[in-house]
């Protein structure tokens, strides 16, 4: 091979080590520079003192609510801010709903109310009033369930206590404390 030929190939390695480096280094670049998608999705609409009613498949009210904003997306996600809710099962209004913050997540059915959640309803063995609070509550208008797993704390006149995890349905009138209840009586005179 002559001298020529061989300063040849080294030129030609050289280009093609550099055009691989530039290739290689422009492929980092590119997932460098690529940032992760940010959720900033923008509301279709946005209501101030909002007033909803949720009928049944018969057409009577079965919940009614208020919000200071409401905020609705395409892709029918929504957020509330400071929601109060009554779930209503025909003339009666089982349970009294308020959250600073609640959130329709995207398709879903079900709504989820946080923060100092506080719900107002009745005990199911003697029907006296009793306010329960959590940090997160599950509305499920179609099976007619209030639900959380988070630590709950509750307070009536014969009773107050706290438990883990609460399922409740304002129709069949039932409340269940779930996990770790500790409850204390007060006897009346």
């Amino acid at each position: 091979m002559s001298r020529e030929a061989s300063r040849y190939g080294l030129w030609l390695a050289l280009l093609l080590a550099a055009a691989g480096l530039l290739y290689t280094l422009q492929k980092i670049d590119d997932v460098a520079l690529t940032a992760p998608p940010v959720d900033n999705k923008v509301p279709r609409y946005t209501m101030n003192d909002a007033v909803l009613t949720r009928y049944d498949d018969a057409g009577i009210p079965s919940m009614h609510a208020t919000a200071d904003r409401l905020e609705y997306f395409d892709d029918e996600s929504a957020h509330a801010e400071m929601l109060k809710l009554d779930v209503l099962s025909g003339a009666t209004t089982p349970w009294h709903l308020s959250a600073p913050s609640a959130m329709l997540p995207a398709h879903a059915r079900t709504f989820l109310l946080e923060g100092a959640v506080v719900a107002d309803g009745n005990w199911p063995d003697n029907a006296e009033p009793v306010t329960v609070r959590t940090t997160q509550l599950w509305v499920d208008p179609d099976t007619h369930q209030l639900r959380t797993e988070r630590g709950i704390t509750f307070e009536s006149a014969s009773r107050d206590g706290s438990a883990t995890g609460l399922r409740a349905n304002w129709i069949d009138r039932n409340m269940n404390l779930l996990n770790d209840v500790k409850m204390h009586y007060e006897a009346k005179r």
